[in-house]
């Protein structure tokens, strides 16, 4: 009979329903530590689409071009790379460092089907800037149909 609700399905649904609401708090919860322990996700990326292509730029504030490794996978960009904060310290000790060193790989789903064979790339003040080309769908192809004599 449609629209009578079990018992068990109901406490069924009533326990998965607060599981999900506990798994959203530890979520914030831990989102919110990472914030306070001045951990980020690095580095920081503003996707946009335009008319005929999707640009992404990444804030990779202080690295040389060629400590960047940037590559195209199916519906996948990633940005990887290498930085430092200076050479280390010779008998001294730092007082504040807020910027981390060491190699990073952030990978980011593309919302749109690119050509990463067009891709192009640009640097300028601590910001790279990744133009993609968004691929054209398929065009519908007119097939003559020809009659065979038999």
């Amino acid at each position: 009979m449609a629209g009578i609700v079990r018992h068990e399905d109901w406490e069924l649904n009533q326990e998965l329903a607060r599981l999900q609401g506990e798994m959203d708090r530890l979520s914030q919860r831990s989102t919110r530590a990472a914030v306070r322990r001045g951990t980020r996700i690095f580095p920081s990326i503003i996707i946009s689409t335009g008319e005929d292509r999707l640009v992404v730029r990444a804030e990779v504030p202080g690295m040389k071009l060629e400590d960047l490794d940037i590559s195209v996978t199916g519906d996948t960009l990633t940005v990887q790379g290498s930085r430092t904060t200076g050479a280390d310290l010779q008998g001294g000790w730092y007082h504040r460092r807020e910027r981390q060193s060491g190699s990073f790989s952030r990978a980011v789903r593309l919302p749109a089907d690119v050509d990463g064979e067009q891709a192009e790339a640009t640097y300028v003040a601590g910001v790279l800037t990744v133009s993609l080309p968004l691929r054209q769908p398929a065009k519908p192809k007119q097939i003559r149909v020809q009659v065979a004599e038999g």
